[in-house]
């Protein structure tokens, strides 16, 4: 086993840093995930802002309106005046004004015109104002339509605009309808596995690929068959010590609560998987790149583009249809695919098996295309 002890004892002196981008990365996955986490989902509460009515018009539909808006807002009296209105705006005491105009029922109602309003360019509340205004007209409109009065539909509306409803979120995974709070810590684990086994091994590939190095090791009684078994053991047990030391930290966190999951030999699974995936690559790294220095360069590309192309760092539902379409291609994709649907529910579907197995099975495919790349591109630099 001198391959495999040389190996180690190159490890060994690189424990250092292994340690040091651990506990760097650790760090960063652990706070993203504190933060992240809670957000799931949040209470939804209707926001009220400080707005003016001006009635030009003193009407039973206006004083309506205003009356609306006045449950649903802060209704501020100012003059009606452009210069005190701009005035006003400015200094955010107010944030919409709506001028409602002579005659409003057979100008707005019955006829096609729009009301005069004044907001802050650019916010986005003023369309929520907007919206809660057209809302109340259309009901009226209709209300009217159907034999109502103008008084009896207004005062409809508002007893319509008073009922609430109360939403129970179907609990599909035994976390209140949310995903699990571990799988959030499991969705940024790629960063973690993948930035740290290709620095550490990077690190010692390059020293092993050096010339004088591999030309000791072609002229050793030891086969070539032999070492390269004995550098998949070295792979397979850093990778395994890596693996173990990630599952500790949902462990750490979350305790009992990670170990009851239905869906822990998922979780499991699919991030052993992740991790060959991992070693697969670091292993093509170490083989192409010649110098230290340039492994910093090459890790932060490869960690830091499959981390934002993938749901890493950014959710799926956020990401466009076109970097969906590309981070296809990409092995940590299918894992996020997998932990998502882990995550989310507590019983699977046939659909929901056969997409968790197809997403591993993925990337054990893209494990060994990596891997007979890697081994490619050594044996060609051998024979020079």
């Amino acid at each position: 086993m001198t391959v495999f002890k040389g190996f180690m004892t190159l490890v060994k002196r690189n424990i250092f840093t292994f340690f040091l981008y651990l506990a760097i990365f650790m760090t960063i996955c652990i706070m993203i995930q504190v933060l992240i986490s809670g957000e799931g989902t949040v209470k939804f509460e209707e926001e009220s802002l400080e707005i003016a009515v001006i009635d030009r018009d003193g009407g039973e539909l206006a004083r309506g309106l205003a009356s609306y808006l006045g449950g649903k807002h802060h209704l501020t009296d100012i003059a009606d005046d452009k210069k005190t209105i701009q005035e006003n705006l400015f200094y955010r005491n107010i944030y919409y004004v709506v001028t409602i105009p002579e005659n409003f029922e057979e100008k707005c109602l019955e006829g096609e015109e729009k009301l005069k309003t004044t907001k802050i360019p650019g916010a986005s509340t003023a369309f929520y104002v907007d919206q809660q205004i057209d809302t109340f007209l259309n009901d009226v409109r209709v209300l009217k339509a159907a034999g109502f009065s103008t008084e009896e539909a207004i005062a409809e509306v508002g007893r319509i605009g008073e009922i609430s409803t109360d939403v129970t979120l179907i609990d599909k995974n035994g976390h209140g309808g949310q995903m699990a709070p571990h799988a959030f810590l499991f969705q940024y684990l790629p960063y973690m596995i993948l930035s740290v086994l290709c620095y550490i091994i990077g690190f010692v590939m390059v020293a092993y690929r050096k010339k004088d190095v591999r030309r000791r090791m072609l002229c050793s009684a030891v086969s070539l068959r032999s070492q390269n078994v004995q550098l998949v053991a070295a792979y397979l047990v850093i990778g395994a010590v890596l693996w173990i030391i990630c599952m500790c930290m949902p462990l750490a966190l979350y305790g009992k609560e990670f170990l009851q999951d239905g869906n822990l030999i998922y979780y499991l699974l699919n991030s052993f998987v992740l991790t060959l995936v991992s070693l697969a690559i670091s292993f093509l790294i170490g083989v192409l790149v010649e110098k230290e220095e340039v492994i910093n360069g090459v890790v932060n590309v490869i960690s830091l583009g499959m981390s934002f192309t993938c749901g890493v760092f950014v959710s799926m539902s956020v990401l466009g249809k076109g970097v969906r379409a590309f981070a296809h291609f990409l092995p940590v994709y299918w894992y996020e695919i997998v932990n998502e649907i882990i995550g989310s529910n507590a019983e699977f579907t046939v659909a929901q098996k056969t997409t968790i197995f197809q997403g591993i099975g993925i990337q054990l495919l893209f494990a060994a295309a990596i891997l007979s790349a890697g081994l490619a591109v050594s044996k060609y630099k051998e024979q020079e």
